[in-house]
């Protein structure tokens, strides 16, 4: 039988070592290099992973994501992000949300799975059961965007 928390818990659990593998093979003198002056650094882009799980955690439980617009969230990630400069703080952060999510994972009954949450900006409803697929996703793409960078900055190792 399909246990869906079992496998949101394995999908994160991949989803979290692969943007804190890229994070490791960003080179020292890339982390805070970005290919534009609009675009995040590879660090930023993991804080911003690290605390949009968080965020997206807290509506999972019920606790509404408040920021009205994606531009005014983005905005705000922006500005909380710049006080990010090392590896290490980010991985203290990705490491921190990662293990509340995951302990709230341990104890999420199945009979909520079901339940209907609020989405944030407006975006209306959707059951728990097919939210639990959005931290993964949403940190794989931002782990995607990292590599990306990479090959921007010169970087055409594969890092297997």
């Amino acid at each position: 039988m399909h246990n869906p928390i079992h496998q949101a818990k394995t999908d994160f659990l991949r989803a979290k070592e692969r943007l804190a593998r890229v994070l490791a093979n960003t080179a020292d003198d890339k982390l805070n290099w970005s290919p534009s002056s609009t675009a995040r650094t590879p660090l930023h882009q993991a804080a911003h992973a690290a605390d949009a799980l968080r965020n997206i955690h807290n509506f999972l439980d019920g606790r509404p994501f408040e920021v009205g617009s994606p531009a005014e969230a983005d905005k705000g990630f922006r500005q909380w992000e710049r006080q990010f400069s090392t590896r290490e703080a980010v991985v203290d952060l990705l490491e921190t949300n990662s293990a509340a999510y995951l302990s709230w994972l341990d104890t999420l009954s199945p009979n909520r799975l079901d339940s209907m949450i609020e989405l944030p900006f407006g975006l209306g409803p959707a059951p728990l059961r097919v939210a639990l697929t959005f931290p993964p996703a949403h940190t794989n793409d931002h782990a995607a965007q990292i590599e990306y960078i990479q090959t921007c900055y010169g970087d055409q190792d594969w890092h297997l």
